[in-house]
C-alpha cells in the first residue's frame, strides 16, 4: 500500500493506493472518510489498483480555508496515483462528486458507479419529489437538536439508524464512529467545496460516460427518485436496484455490490 498526502491549493488530501490491475477510485460518503471502504478494498485490491482518499474537512485531509472545486481535488488524486481512465465509484455525496467529475472530465473516466447519489433539491420537482424532500428535511429536523442537546454520538446513532437501516450491527457501529470522527464536517455552517457551474444535477443529459446508478430498497425516497432522474436523463445510464440495500450498499448488500463492481471492471 502507498500512502500519500497530495498537495492541492490551500491544503492537502490523504490518499491510499493498493493492489494491481485496472484503476478504481473510491469516493466516500459525506460525514465519513475513506475508511468506510475498507471491506471493499480488501477484496477489490486482488483484481484492481484501488485508490481511496479523504475529502477536505474529513479524515486525514486538511480543513478547507478557501473555496475550491471538488472535481479539481479528484483530478489531483488521479494525477498523483497515475490513475488513467479509472472506474470511479462513489456513494452518497461521493457519488455526486463522481458524476460531476465525469461531466467535467469525460476523457478521464472509463465508467462511473453512482451508489445512493444525493444531489440536494430537485429542479422543477414533481409532487412526489417535493414530498420526498419534505420527508428528508423532517429527518434532519428530528436529529439536529440532538447534536446540541446530547452530543455527536446521539446524533450519529439516530442518523445512521435511518440511512443505514439494513446495516449489520458492526457496520452500523462503524458508520456511527466515522460520523463522530468527522464531526467537524457535520458542524460546518457550509462547505467551501463547489460543484460545477451550473450544478451537475442540471446536466445529466450531457454525460457521455457509462453510469451504473445503484439504489437500495431501504434508502430514502429522495435518493431513489434522484436515481430515477439520473437513470432517465443520462444517455448511458443503467439503473440497478438492490432491494436489500440501504444508503451504504457496499456494507448492507456487499455481495450485490461486489457483483456490480466486478461487472463494471469487465466492461471497462
Amino acid at each position: 500500500m502507498i500512502e500519500r498526502f497530495v498537495d492541492v491549493p490551500d491544503g492537502y488530501l490523504y490518499t491510499r493506493t493498493t493492489g494491481t490491475g485496472p484503476d478504481v477510485v473510491l469516493l466516500h460518503a459525506g460525514a465519513a472518510d475513506s475508511r468506510m471502504w475498507d471491506s471493499t478494498v480488501a477484496w477489490l485490491a486482488a483484481i484492481a489498483r484501488v485508490t481511496t482518499f479523504d475529502f477536505r474537512d474529513m479524515g486525514l485531509s486538511s480543513r478547507a480555508t478557501a473555496p475550491y472545486r471538488e472535481v479539481d481535488d479528484i483530478a489531483a488524486v488521479l494525477d498523483a496515483a497515475g490513475a488513467e481512465r479509472p472506474v470511479l465509484v462513489g456513494v452518497s455525496d461521493g457519488a455526486r462528486r463522481a458524476v460531476a467529475f465525469a461531466r467535467a472530465f469525460p476523457d478521464r473516466v472509463a465508467h462511473v458507479i453512482a451508489a445512493a447519489a444525493v444531489f440536494g433539491e430537485f429542479p422543477d420537482p414533481t409532487p412526489e419529489e417535493t414530498a420526498a424532500r419534505a420527508d428528508l428535511h423532517a429527518h434532519f429536523n428530528r436529529i439536529v437538536p440532538l447534536l446540541a442537546a446530547e452530543g455527536i454520538a446521539a446524533y450519529a446513532a439516530a442518523d445512521i439508524a435511518t440511512w443505514g437501516a439494513a446495516l449489520p450491527p458492526p457496520d452500523r457501529r462503524k458508520m456511527e464512529a466515522l460520523q463522530i470522527a468527522n464531526a467537524h464536517w457535520i458542524e460546518l455552517p457550509e462547505s467551501l467545496g463547489t460543484d460545477l457551474d451550473p450544478p451537475v444535477q442540471t446536466a445529466f443529459a450531457e454525460l457521455t460516460t457509462p453510469v451504473d446508478v445503484v439504489v437500495g430498497g431501504h434508502d430514502f425516497a429522495s435518493t431513489r427518485l434522484w436515481a430515477a432522474r439520473l437513470a432517465e436523463q443520462a444517455p448511458k445510464a443503467n439503473l440497478i436496484e438492490v432491494p436489500a440495500a440501504d444508503h451504504f450498499p457496499m456494507l448492507s448488500a456487499p455481495a450485490d455490490f461486489e457483483r456490480i463492481l466486478r461487472a463494471a471492471l469487465t466492461a471497462r
